[in-house]
């Protein structure tokens, strides 16, 4: 009796078996295909959430080397960017041509430069010459008394003119008992009138004298003192017939 109950037991335990692993057959058959399924139709959509993610943060986090997809505008943009940079360094860093403009060089001047014009020589103050001479205590024949005044009061010692070529000489020596400086600014009055301009002259010691000019005309007057205290002059020059 007992022997048979195990028997009964053990095909019942072996149909239980049977039956169990039917079930589990049946359960793997149906959820193999559609895990399998959802994992493949899951995969897809996780690559396609990662892929714009990537593109729109320009090598953010969705894509760890920080490089934007090829065709992108981000990639097109840093394309051109660099382009540019290494067409613009290609001459400092390439050992290219220089970029710099050369200097330029004025042409030489060849125009004469304009200035104010040349004073025309004044006219001649002496037309003819006279026969040459020289008087004592006097004035001689010939001497321009016109331009050449002596001064008030004096005791002439001696005057004479002399010619060489258009030119004609004069002298003249005389006392006149003023200072030195009025017996210059007498003649300086009288010449001055005539167009002379004056500048001093070199003197011996004790002596003042002043230089006369008019273009090619010069006359020098020179004043010491005498012994009495009156002053000495001395007149030495040349005035031109004709206008150089």
């Amino acid at each position: 009796m007992m022997a048979r109950r195990l028997v009964i037991a053990g095909i019942c335990l072996a149909v239980l078996i049977a039956a169990v692993a039917v079930i589990l057959d049946q359960m793997a058959g149906k959820t193999g295909p559609s895990a399998a399924q959802s994992t493949s139709s899951s995969a897809p959509s996780a690559g396609s959430s990662t892929r714009p993610s990537g593109g729109a943060a320009s090598g953010g986090a969705g894509d760890p080397t920080g490089a934007p997809p090829s065709g992108s505008p981000a990639s097109g943009a840093a394309g051109s960017g660099s382009g540019d940079g290494s067409a613009g360094n290609s001459g400092e860093g390439d050992g290219g041509p220089s970029t710099a403009k050369p200097l330029e060089v004025l042409p030489p001047v060849t125009a004469t430069p304009t200035g104010l014009p040349q004073p025309s020589a004044p006219a001649p103050l002496v037309t003819t010459l006279p026969e040459p001479g020289s008087a004592a205590g006097g004035v001689v024949d010939g001497w321009p008394a016109d331009i050449l005044t002596l001064p008030e009061g004096t005791t002439i010692g001696s005057t004479s003119v002399s010619t060489s070529g258009d030119v004609l000489q004069v002298a003249a020596d005389g006392i006149i008992a003023k200072p030195q400086t009025e017996v210059l600014a007498s003649f300086r009055q009288s010449l001055v009138a005539h167009g002379f301009w004056s500048e001093p002259a070199p003197a011996a010691e004790g002596a003042l004298a002043e230089r006369f000019v008019r273009g090619t005309d010069t006359l020098t007057v020179s004043v010491s003192t005498t012994g009495t205290g009156n002053s000495r002059f001395q007149l030495l020059g040349s005035l031109h017939t004709a206008a150089d």
